[in-house]
């Protein structure tokens, strides 16, 4: 029999379900209909888990009742119960027909720490899941969950967001790569002023169309000419073409873990760039898909967690 925790560590887990139906219908005889029990039996149960607890969770006046304090703080922790419950029974039945399957979009941000942490923590803690991981933009990756091609995405907002559940992870500023060589490799922080004229080595307008509009109303408010040479679509490219002198490069904070001899990163502004990574799931999916969303959160953004309660 399924048991939730109590202050005797024996509570039972229908008593938490008898619980919250009376609390929704606030009438033991329409809760005992509803649970097709007894209204005794159903006072009975009630009565133990108020025991259990060690405090009224109703306050009962005639044929009315009504949630006390400790009564409402009860509610939510019961119906969270409930739901773990259900997601776990879910979860079994799924293993147990080799239905524990997910698809995973990620995109060059989500290469470079996002996936290596996640992926294999999450294997861990679920050994037999079956994730097959695509490397898509987050276009195409937003195409993708709309078609339940994907379960998950790991993507740079914005998306339409009506259909998914979107939530930020982590955030990186944008930073200046640049030759040991230049004259600017002295400086502490780097201005798009510094930059006017300089030869660009920028994410191509088609892969991160966001990044790039950035950059270039930044130039433009700072009055600065922006003399873009090569766009490209990796981090990795960007930063060996600067190690062999063809110019600066603008990149997210995470891509100056690209170690290459004569090169050097310096802080970018202000005004700052911030690229955002978040995960993104349909509204619709199922437990598994749900579980590693959180999972995700909880890896990436702890302090987020509470809003997916």
């Amino acid at each position: 029999m399924l048991r939730c925790t109590g202050r005797n560590g024996h509570m039972e887990l229908f008593q938490a379900r008898y619980f919250v139906t009376v609390a929704d219908e606030l009438s033991f005889r329409r809760a005992a209909e509803t649970l097709h029990v007894s209204t005794s039996s159903l006072s009975v149960q009630i009565r133990k888990l108020e025991i259990e607890i060690g405090a009224d969770v109703f306050i009962r006046e005639g044929h009315t009742i009504k949630l006390t304090d400790v009564g409402r703080v009860f509610l939510k922790e019961a119906r969270q119960m409930l739901v773990q419950a259900e997601r776990s029974v879910m979860l079994a039945r799924q293993a147990a027909s080799g239905e524990l399957a997910l698809s995973i979009g990620y995109n060059t941000v989500a290469e470079f720490d996002a996936v290596p942490r996640i992926i294999p923590a999450f294997k861990k803690q679920w050994p037999n899941a079956q994730l097959t991981l695509r490397s898509l933009r987050t276009p195409e990756q937003f195409e993708a969950l709309r078609c339940n091609e994907l379960d998950l995405g790991f993507i740079c907002p914005p998306i339409p967001s009506d259909d998914f559940d979107i939530q930020e992870l982590t955030r990186e500023p944008f930073v200046v790569v640049l030759s040991a060589a230049h004259p600017l490799a002295s400086a502490s922080i780097i201005s798009f002023e510094d930059l006017s004229g300089e030869p660009l080595i920028l994410y191509s307008r088609f892969v991160d169309p966001d990044s790039f509009r950035q950059i270039e109303q930044h130039f433009a408010q700072a009055r600065a000419t922006m003399n873009v040479v090569y766009e490209l679509e990796s981090s990795f490219v960007m930063v060996n073409f600067v190690a062999t002198g063809n110019g600066c490069s603008i990149v997210p904070a995470y891509a100056a873990g690209i170690r290459r001899d004569g090169t050097v990163c310096k802080p970018l502004g202000p005004p700052t760039i911030i690229r955002t990574l978040a995960v993104a799931k349909r509204k619709d999916s199922g437990i598994l898909a749900e579980s590693f969303y959180r999972f995700a959160v909880e890896q990436l953004a702890p302090d987020l967690l509470n809003e997916l309660s």
